[in-house]
């Protein structure tokens, strides 16, 4: 739509590139130009319907999904975004021994997969899993799209999560490996040489010559578990417990009177 004359005319004479380029001056030159039409065609929709899009209550915002009445209001089928499951969360215990030394596992689980005819049916599944050595309690392997399938969604995935089963006297903070050891107040006393088995199958050595007092601890360096970034091992910090007597004899208590006065 031109509405001045003038740029009517000289659009019947020289088409839109007078308009935008000027016509002829008579004297060599050119006059006038420089009409172009700067507006966005969104910008016009934005203008009129208040959107980019004039079709937004039927379809939906552009680049976005569409309303659930579209399929009724259309005849057709629209195309269902797959979601993502939570994952199947499976948990697996090791031992001390695992995480100190590393170990291979295996595990076996129930899943659900999907037929041809789009009905499921369950299925066992078996992962294989390295422990590797200085692995901390609660570390999760996650395995993608092996859990449980169904129709429009993506198949979930797996994650193990690594329980460590109680050890009897043994406990762990990151690298540091603690043992409770019992002694008798007269090994408290008088010293012992502690006998502590270790994870990889050896015997630990280790004397005792002060006396123990309450919360006493001893560290021995290097025979904690492997840090997981390094290997390196961390230190084993040795805890006592004193098991006192439950009687003593007249005798035994004028020995010790006498003794420790």
């Amino acid at each position: 739509v031109l509405p001045p004359p003038a740029r009517r005319e000289i659009f019947d004479q020289y088409g839109e590139t007078g308009l935008k380029n000027g016509i002829p001056d008579g004297t060599g030159g050119v006059t006038g130009g420089r009409y172009t039409f700067a507006v966005k065609p969104e910008d016009v929709y934005s203008q009129f319907f208040g959107t980019a899009s004039p079709f937004t209550d039927l379809l939906g915002p552009m680049n976005g999904s569409s309303p659930e009445f579209y399929g009724e209001l259309t005849g057709m089928t629209m195309i269902k975004q797959p979601i993502k499951p939570e994952p199947l969360v499976i948990e697996m215990s090791v031992t001390f021994r695992d995480i100190y030394n590393g170990a291979a596992k295996k595990l076996t689980y129930t899943r659900r997969v999907l037929r041809p005819d789009k009905t499921t049916t369950e299925k066992v599944q078996a992962i294989n899993l390295i422990v590797a050595p200085g692995w901390v309690d609660g570390t999760v392997a996650t395995y993608p799209a092996a859990g449980d399938e169904g129709v429009d969604s993506e198949p979930a995935d797996v994650q193990v999560r690594m329980v460590t089963k109680p050890e009897p006297s043994w406990s762990r903070e990151g690298s540091t490996l603690y043992y409770t050891a019992t002694v008798t107040l007269l090994e408290a006393l008088c010293g012992k040489v502690l006998s502590i088995p270790t994870f990889d199958g050896r015997e630990l050595s280790v004397p005792v010559t002060q006396i123990v007092a309450p919360g006493m601890t001893k560290v021995v360096k290097g025979e904690g578990m492997p840090d997981l970034e390094t290997g390196e091992k961390g230190d084993l910090v040795i805890r006592f417990v004193t098991i006192f007597p439950e009687t003593l004899t007249p005798a035994q208590k004028a020995s010790i009177k006498k003794t420790l006065s």
